[in-house]
């Protein structure tokens, strides 16, 4: 190793862990290769923690005799930058794989100082420029590792304040040249050929070029800081490390005993690894597709993964791609406005022209707010009330123009479409879409059932069919939609002396919302003298002489009153700790409306994918959203995916709004209410259930007080749900010790 090492590096040979850490302590080292047997795993694990937390800028190469892939997981959980098997002789690849982990540390640095100029995708385009230097790195290479298309990716770039794609690639080599050319023993000319670049002049041209420094200035001023400082045109004080820079320095501490790479030892902060991968392995489980990472929340170290890049079906885990990104873009305080607006002209208690409701897609308006979706509609009315009107000329318009008049969510399966989980809404929808039933027999068998429904809306959207059948025939109620009409339709049998509460899915939520707006007005005893309607475009005429979407800027237009939701913070916890579909239908809609060019999914999912790749440090290939609640099974993340976004809301401004908005073991009408009862005031998380899928994700408390991120989801399993949730409620378990 020393031969192979010594014609590239300075190299510093050391044999003990007190005297490596002497000489680091003592002196500027770009890197370190250790034994990580020596003189057992368990020493050397620790060692190797202690060294990485003490020097975040050293590369550290450990030598072991690792033969399997779990051998190659323990080395990697310590945050190592690469593994040299001990049956490796061929100097050449020693010298690659060290060059490697130095590239990969010089990434890492740069990246993580230009994340706050950058964004996350600014930061990981330049370490990927850097790690790829000495590779044969083309733009389209570099566009399909950022989940993009080649003119995407110089979007992208030029919108974080970074050059093309091409000339970022330039500097990324430019940026490891500087590294090579600050070690001992690195020449121009050695550096050039490495580098790929024909001659050293033509290196010291584009070193000249682009940062104004020759490669002889380089050498001496830093290296890869000074390239650095002058390419990113932002001049900082040398670090202490830079300042005591003599070139590069890799320390090789070996006193090569390997014999346990893959034993036991499990050092301070393991989790019980043995124990996750007994319930995972065994029957029927072994069967079922898990995906789980579990990490440090605090560093970042992986404690346990198995499939975190693949991609699975969340289930209500989609929840948290949509309430990380509306609390980070729309903020915590955010807040619906459902705005009444006068047009024409008002003659003391009559308005001489229309009511123009502006609204928002408000998803407070339901009994989870008010004492029912209606006593919302109510409350508008009065308020109309109490402000003296009494009489209006026109009609009430609601403008519903900002929002598409999608009723169903994209990809949603037929069966589901019926039922509460498969209720949708629009720009002005309450009751959380729903439509409540009370259904009684007729006086004899065979007699029409009896039904009344709230919201009222129209007298006649609900169509019966229902008979009353004989004691012991159990009421049984079908419900389908007229297409040309969207009016219910309900077929079955009622059994005699029942009455029977159900709610279905309400597939006109925009008409029977308006219908009922009217209803209030009037029973406010507000005289309209035309029906209510509603606008869904805004080339349509609403209000006197005003167009929709421009009534606030209507010469005869007035505000009259206007009803504010809860804040966004409240709504999200009313979304993810009983897992309501439907708000985050609306919430997702929300984002397309704000952000985007119409509230619609389609526009909330290009928002959300946006915010998650470029603000939060997503890879775009690990999610592929189709809806907000999860009910789609088109839907698609990554385990790694959802630790990293939890991790960001957790390191985030958000990040006490978002924990508490989070299911907790215990708490009352939450998803865990009744589950995990042992992790109360220790688990934080959301849940998911749809059919062949179960997924938890979030924050974990364990015992030594250290906390975890995880994410755990499994699809496929054919077996109950309850079965899966015991066995993924072990696997939580065994992280909580």
């Amino acid at each position: 190793m020393i031969t192979a090492l010594g014609g590239a590096h300075e190299v510093v040979v050391r044999s003990s862990w007190p005297a490596l850490n002497e000489a680091l302590g003592g002196d500027s080292f770009d890197g370190c290769v250790v034994d990580a047997d020596h003189p057992s795993c368990d020493e050397a694990r620790s060692e190797i923690e202690a060294i990485r937390k003490r020097y975040s800028g050293l590369a550290i190469i450990a030598y072991a005799d690792a033969t399997g892939e779990l051998d190659y997981y323990n080395l990697g959980e310590l945050g190592v930058d690469g593994v040299l098997l001990a049956e490796q002789h061929d100097a050449a690849r020693i010298r690659n794989l060290v060059d490697q982990a130095m590239g990969a540390n010089n990434a890492v640095q740069v990246a993580s100082e230009l994340e706050g100029r950058f964004g996350a995708l600014g930061s990981r385009a330049v370490a990927w420029s850097i790690e790829h230097a000495t590779s044969d790195a083309s733009v389209e290479r570099f566009a399909a590792a950022t989940g993009r298309a080649p003119r995407g990716l110089v979007s992208a770039l030029h919108h974080h304040g970074l050059p093309s794609p091409k000339t970022l690639l330039l500097w990324g080599r430019l940026l490891r040249a500087g590294a090579y050319l600050s070690r001992n023993r690195r020449t121009v000319e050695e550096t050039a050929f490495l580098l790929g670049y024909s001659t050293a002049s033509s290196l010291a041209r584009a070193m000249k070029k682009n940062t104004g420094l020759t490669a002889s200035e380089v050498a001496t001023r830093g290296g890869l800081a000074c390239v650095q400082a002058a390419l990113f045109a932002r001049p900082r004080r040398p670090t202490k490390r830079e300042r005591a820079l003599r070139g590069l320095s890799v320390l090789l501490a070996v006193s090569v005993q390997a014999a346990c790479a893959s034993a036991g030892g499990a050092g301070p902060g393991a989790i019980d690894r043995h124990a996750i991968e007994q319930t995972l392995d065994s029957a029927p489980f072994d069967q079922v597709h898990f995906g789980v990472l579990a990490i440090d929340a605090q560093t970042g170290r992986t404690l346990f993964s198995r499939n975190a890049h693949q991609k699975f079906i969340p289930a209500s885990n989609q929840k948290i791609l949509v309430t990380a990104t509306a609390l980070s873009v729309l903020g915590p305080d955010y807040r619906y406005r459902t705005e009444v607006w006068a047009t024409g002209s008002t003659l003391g208690s009559m308005l001489d022209g229309d009511l123009v409701i502006l609204a928002s897609g408000d998803p407070s308006l339901s009994d989870r707010y008010w004492d029912s979706g209606e006593a919302a509609l109510h409350a508008i009315a009065d308020s109309l009330r109490r402000r003296g009107l009494e009489h209006v000329t026109g009609s009430v318009f609601v403008d519903v123009s900002a929002w598409d008049s999608a009723t169903v969510g994209p990809t949603w399966e037929v069966a589901d479409l019926p039922g509460r989980s498969g209720a949708t809404g629009g720009a002005f929808a309450i009751a959380e879409g729903e439509i409540q039933l009370i259904v009684a027999a007729g006086a004899a068998v065979g007699a029409p059932a009896f039904v009344e429904w709230s919201p009222m809306g129209s007298d006649d959207f609900v169509i019966s069919r229902l008979k009353t059948s004989p004691p012991g025939s159990p009421t049984r109620v079908r419900p389908s939609y007229l297409p040309e009409s969207r009016r219910l339709v309900l077929e079955g049998r009622a059994q005699l002396g029942t009455v029977d509460t159900l709610s279905f899915a309400i597939r006109d939520p925009v008409r029977q919302a308006t219908a009922a707006l009217g209803r209030a007005i009037a029973a406010a005893g507000i005289v309209v003298e035309d029906q209510a309607r509603v606008v869904w475009v805004d080339s349509v005429r609403v209000g006197r002489g005003c167009l929709s979407g421009s009534v606030r800027e209507c010469a005869n237009a007035g505000l009259i009153f206007a009803l504010e939701s809860p804040p966004l913070s409240r709504l999200v916890a009313g979304i993810l700790e009983p897992s309501q579909n439907w708000m985050t239908e609306q919430l997702i809609r929300t984002l397309g409306a704000e952000r985007g060019e119409e509230g619609s999914w389609s526009e909330g999912v290009d928002v959300i994918r946006s915010f998650l790749t470029e603000q939060v440090g997503v890879d775009s290939l690990d999610i592929a959203p189709r809806d907000g609640s999860g009910l789609s099974a088109y839907n698609l993340v990554t385990p790694r995916a959802l630790v990293r976004i939890l991790q960001y809301m957790r390191n985030g401004t958000n990040a006490a709004v978002y924990r508490t908005a989070l299911a907790e073991p215990g708490e009352e009408d939450s998803t865990l209410e009744r589950r995990l009862m042992d992790l109360e005031r220790r688990l934080f998380a959301k849940t998911g259930t749809i059919s062949n899928v179960n997924s938890l994700s979030g924050y974990l408390v364990r015992e030594d007080g250290t906390e975890v991120i995880f994410s755990i989801l499994s699809n496929g399993s054919g077996l109950p749900a309850s079965r899966v949730r015991a066995a993924i409620d072990d696997v939580v378990r065994a992280l909580a010790r």
